[in-house]
């Protein structure tokens, strides 16, 4: 491999020898691979109109599309597969995506925000005109939007969910 990049490296005049050294460099490192998938350019709105339950909540097909975006996931906890997340939604930073496992009750999917809930549930209006309401006059109140998303308070930061009964699928016509 060194003589291939030697030799290489000895065609170009040494005005571009820093450039092919950049390249093969930049080689080498995509063919290591990278440490953490970053997400394809439709995850914001792929996961962002699925969090604002704009879109068929499909266990299968968001499993599939988070571990090509983030590799495998961390952690199975409470009916849900938990991926590590680099990206952000709406402007703001995404720390966790999580979507239901065969043992659920629901199909959901879920995210954590590095933000609290009133800043997230701005920037969604900001972004999308949808608006949410506060069920009740309480400090750590839930948001709900029409169309069923839910964003409520994990510590100090906010978590929006999507969420719907597996049992509301209409059975076979017979």
């Amino acid at each position: 491999m060194n003589d291939v990049r030697l030799t290489a490296l000895s065609f170009f005049s040494s005005s571009r020898m820093r450039s092919a050294a950049a390249v093969l460099s930049a080689c080498a490192v995509l063919a290591a691979g990278p440490a953490q998938a970053a997400p394809s350019a439709t995850f914001g709105i792929e996961v962002g109109n699925a969090l604002l339950c704009l879109n068929q909540l499909n266990s299968k097909y968001f499993y599939d599309y988070l571990t090509v975006a983030f590799g495998p996931p961390y952690k199975t906890e409470g009916g849900a597969y938990w991926f590590k997340a680099s990206g952000s939604i709406w402007g703001v930073q995404v720390t966790d995506v999580l979507v239901n496992d065969g043992s659920s009750q629901a199909d959901f999917i879920g995210a954590y925000f590095k933000t609290t809930p009133a800043k997230l549930g701005d920037a969604v209006t900001a972004a999308t005109g949808i608006r949410f309401s506060l069920e009740d006059t309480t400090t750590y109140s839930p948001r709900h939007s029409q169309a069923g998303s839910m964003i409520v308070y994990n510590d100090n930061d906010a978590k929006m969910y999507c969420a719907k009964s597996k049992f509301l699928v209409p059975g076979p016509q017979q």
